[in-house]
């Protein structure tokens, strides 16, 4: 059989599909719904290790070592900083005074540049805080000038509260909250290995999901089954082989599921985008 002539029988497939009235648009309408509901899905469970990835790449790489027993000298490449984390209500707020030694010193990531004394530059989520009317008290906690944003590459999710404030005049003492370095980032920091079990626990989860995706996709491809039936029987007797009729059935059937592939993509695409600015569980990405 030449690939001609499955392409021929499987376009037939998907003209009936296409020209088959109602009952044909329903079906392929519904088959597609259901597999672009599996696809979101299967696409959704490939982009969760990636992104829980990239958060742990943006803590390691905006890590302050201040436990290194190493103090460096000061240099044009050094900067001090002290932690100056507090809380919200129930929200945790990062926050760090950063004051550069030299003009070689580094930026925190997502940080464009230092800010003075009696400035911060803060993530956008705490920004929108600080603007809103309830914050008072928080306002007054942090009483800096805000002169700039951090970046997405120096937050671990888009509802993070955090700062860098300005600082002038940091001192280091024997026992002191300030620390001297040369760089951001972990040393020695190495991708953590997935935890097998929690591997087949994440497993588990998406087969259920997809077990009710499954049984809708199978009732969808049944709706209006008795025309179909009696449409392919038709070919039968006018000459065409059992091998051409499943080529055509496969044909309309493969209408829908092409056009739930493109509604999967769209579905995980409007997720993606959704859950760039969403929190769960107070987490957030």
């Amino acid at each position: 059989m030449s690939p001609r002539q499955w392409a021929r029988d499987l376009a037939m497939g998907a003209r009936f599909a296409v020209t088959g009235g109602r009952e044909g648009w329903v079906r392929m309408t519904l088959t597609a719904v259901g597999v672009g509901l599996g696809v979101a899905l299967l696409l959704l469970c490939t982009a969760l290790p990636n992104v829980f990835a990239a958060r742990t790449r943006v803590e390691d790489a905006r890590y302050a070592n201040v436990y290194s027993q190493k103090v460096p000298s000061r240099a044009d490449n050094t900067f001090l900083i002290a932690q100056a984390d507090t809380t919200w209500h129930d929200d945790d707020i990062l926050g760090r005074f950063v004051e550069p030694e030299g003009k070689r010193a580094p930026l925190p990531p997502g940080v464009d540049a230092f800010p003075g004394k009696g400035e911060m530059v803060v993530s956008p989520a705490l920004k929108n805080l600080l603007a809103s009317d309830d914050a008072t008290l928080l306002r007054e906690r942090l009483p800096y000038r805000i002169t700039g944003t951090i970046g997405e590459s120096g937050l671990i999710g888009s509802h993070e509260l955090a700062y860098y404030a300005g600082a002038s005049g940091l001192k280091l003492t024997g026992f002191s909250p300030v620390h001297r370095l040369t760089e951001y980032g972990k040393p020695d920091a190495t991708p953590e290995k997935t935890d097998p079990v929690l591997l087949l626990m994440v497993l588990v989860v998406f087969v259920v999901l997809l077990t009710p995706v499954a049984v809708f996709i199978a009732a969808a491809v049944r709706f209006g089954g008795e025309r179909r039936d009696r449409r392919l029987a038709a070919l039968r007797l006018v000459g065409s082989d059992s091998h051409m009729t499943r080529r055509i059935a496969a044909g309309e059937a493969l209408a829908g599921a092409l056009l739930g592939l493109v509604i999967g993509t769209g579905f995980f695409l409007l997720g993606r985008q959704t859950l760039g600015s969403t929190e769960v569980l107070g987490v957030s990405v």
